[in-house]
């Protein structure tokens, strides 16, 4: 189901920059037709810039996360930061460098918390074992 929707989405993005609804387009106008309004041209607007600037992301999140899982989640996560304040971005020329520093936040958030937890879950593993003895 996941992979026919995902076929779906690669399909719609496709035709969108072969009707060149938004080929050509910078990253401000982009923005601009995102957050002007919430219909079909918005959500191809916020299509194009995750295909503009997905491989960047991924990259830094796959950089510092190296589970591919984990870095996905926080690709997810900087598109779903930049879908929430795209209004509040200061140069929307320079989103490539805003989306970099929110890419590189993130992924050392999400290894803070993962570091983290895997120590609670040893400190948790060995009490337990400890109180079975």
């Amino acid at each position: 189901m996941a992979s026919l929707a995902s076929c779906s989405v690669v399909r719609q993005i496709g035709s969108l920059f072969e009707g060149s609804s938004v080929a050509g387009l910078s990253d401000r106008q982009l923005l601009d037709r995102f957050t002007a309004q919430r219909d079909s041209v918005a959500e191809a607007a916020f299509a194009a810039l995750v295909v503009r600037h997905g491989p960047m992301v991924l990259g830094v999140c796959s950089e510092l996360l190296v589970d591919r899982h984990h870095a996905e989640d926080a690709f997810q996560a900087v598109f779903l930061i930049l879908a929430q304040k795209a209004r509040s971005i200061r140069d929307p020329d320079l989103l490539g460098n805003w989306l970099y520093g929110v890419a590189l936040r993130t992924s050392r958030c999400a290894k803070i918390r993962l570091a983290r937890r895997c120590k609670n879950e040893e400190a948790g593993s060995m009490l337990h074992a400890s109180s079975s003895i």
